[in-house]
């Protein structure tokens, strides 16, 4: 396969579940901190909710998605806490288990 076929190719990640998330907990924290954000909690399969203090706003999430899908070889979601007092959130969002 030629270099630029290659990079038509995409990766299929597995979402990230709970046993992993738990397993690379420490990880995650670290990854997180480079972006400012701090309380990581697992949702459900694929989605964390974590507390961005960072000044990038949406641009850490997005960075710390990336990293953690490329370090952890999962695909990840990051919900930030400051959506829980919207009316209609979803129950998984609520009662997220810490890391």
């Amino acid at each position: 396969m030629d270099g630029d076929q290659e990079l038509l190719r995409v990766k299929r990640l597995p979402l990230l579940d709970q046993a992993t998330a738990e397993k690379l907990a420490d990880a995650l924290k670290a990854i997180a901190a480079r972006y400012g954000i701090t309380n990581l909690r697992f949702a459900s399969e694929g989605r964390l909710v974590g507390h961005v203090t960072g000044t990038g706003g949406l641009m850490d999430t997005v960075d710390f998605q990336i990293d953690a899908a490329a370090e952890l070889d999962a695909k990840l979601f990051l919900i930030s806490d400051r959506v829980l007092g919207n009316p209609g959130v979803s129950p998984d969002l609520l009662t997220a288990t810490p890391l």
